[in-house]
C-alpha cells in the first residue's frame, strides 16, 4: 500500500499490511443485489524525524468496516510504538494525514464491491435489460485497487454460479427430505436457539435475525443469516471449519407445506468439489435426522 507524506518534521509512509482478516459475498435476493461484508485490517507505519535518524514505527488499526457503517462510520485508531517527542511528531502526522486517506480507500473499496462483484449477480429480465439497472444514471468504474482491497476482494463470492478458490474447485449441492410436521415447527427448528441446541445438543449459538451470527458443534459450522422469510425461506451466509479461511458458501432452505407433510429443499453454492459428500451426509446427520429423531417429526401425524 503506498501511501507516504514528507514535510518540515519527517517523512512517514505505511510499510505494511499486517493484517486483513474478513469476509465478503454479494447476492442477489428477488431481483435486488445484497452486499455483506466485515472486515478488520492492520497497517504498520514507519518513518524518520528531520532531526533524528531514529526508525519510529506504529500502527492504525481500522475496524468495523461492514455493510451497515459507511466509510465515516468505520473505527480507525492509531498508535505509536514508543514514547518519546520524535514519535509524536510522526504519529500527529499519521493521525492527521493517514487516517482520512485510509477512510477513502474504504469507501472505494466498498464502491468497488457494488460496482463489479455487483455485475456478476444482477439478473438480465425478459428485455435484456440488467434488473437494478439505471441506464441514466450508471456508475462510473472504480479506479484500481490498491492492495487492501485486492486481499478483500479476493474471498468475494457470489450466488450466480461456482466460483474457484485457490486450487480448490467448487460447485453445488441440492437436497430433499420430508418431515412429518407442521410447516412452521419445522421452519423453527432453523432459527429458534432453544431447539436448535435440542437437537445439536447444546452445541448451538444463534443470533436468528438477519445479519446475525450463527455457531455450531464447537465452530465446526459458522455463518450469518442473510434472509428470513417466516414459514416460507431462509438464506445463509455458511463455512465449514476445514475449508480454507476464505471460503464460504450460500445456503438457501425452501419450505413447502403439502398438508400431510412438509417439504424442505436445500441448494448450497460454492462447496469445494473435495468436501462435497461430507456435506451432503452432515446435513442429514447434524440437521435433518437430528431434527425427526429429537421431536419425532420422521413418522406418525400431523
Amino acid at each position: 500500500m503506498q501511501l507516504t507524506e514528507t514535510g518540515s518534521e519527517g517523512s512517514v509512509r505505511i510499510s505494511e499490511v499486517t493484517k486483513c482478516e474478513g469476509e465478503a459475498s454479494v447476492n442477489n435476493r428477488k431481483g435486488k443485489v445484497i452486499y455483506f461484508f466485515e472486515w478488520s485490517v492492520e497497517l504498520k507505519w514507519c518513518g524518520k524525524t528531520a532531526t533524528s535518524n531514529d526508525n519510529i514505527t506504529g500502527k492504525i488499526i481500522i475496524e468495523n468496516i461492514s455493510e451497515e457503517n459507511n466509510e465515516d462510520e468505520i473505527d480507525i485508531t492509531t498508535r505509536q510504538n514508543k514514547d518519546g517527542t520524535e514519535h509524536t511528531k510522526l504519529h500527529q502526522i499519521v493521525k492527521s494525514q493517514f487516517v482520512p486517506k485510509c477512510r477513502e480507500i474504504v469507501g472505494d473499496y466498498i464502491k468497488y464491491l457494488q460496482v463489479e462483484h455487483g455485475k456478476q449477480v444482477i439478473l438480465p429480465t425478459k428485455k435484456g435489460e440488467s434488473i437494478n439497472s439505471q441506464p441514466s444514471n450508471k456508475p462510473k468504474a472504480a479506479a484500481p485497487v490498491n492492495t487492501i482491497k485486492q486481499k478483500m476482494a479476493q474471498t468475494v463470492i457470489s450466488s450466480s454460479k461456482p466460483t474457484e478458490c485457490a486450487d480448490n474447485k467448487r460447485t453445488d449441492i441440492n437436497l430433499n427430505d420430508s418431515f412429518k410436521c407442521r410447516v412452521d415447527d419445522l421452519f423453527q427448528c432453523f432459527i429458534n436457539p432453544d431447539k436448535m441446541k435440542a437437537y445439536f445438543n447444546g452445541a448451538a449459538e444463534v443470533d436468528p435475525r438477519e445479519s446475525g451470527k450463527f455457531s455450531m458443534l464447537g465452530g465446526m459450522i459458522t455463518g450469518t443469516y442473510l434472509e428470513i422469510q417466516p414459514n416460507d425461506s431462509i438464506q445463509l451466509h455458511w463455512r465449514f471449519k476445514d475449508w480454507p479461511s476464505d471460503m464460504y458458501s450460500s445456503v438457501t432452505l425452501k419450505f413447502k407445506d403439502t398438508g400431510s407433510s412438509t417439504e424442505l429443499s436445500l441448494s448450497q453454492v460454492g462447496v469445494p468439489q473435495y468436501s462435497v459428500e461430507q456435506i451432503k451426509s452432515g446435513w442429514f446427520k447434524y440437521y435433518f435426522n437430528a431434527i425427526k429423531r429429537t421431536f419425532g417429526y420422521g413418522s406418525g401425524t400431523l
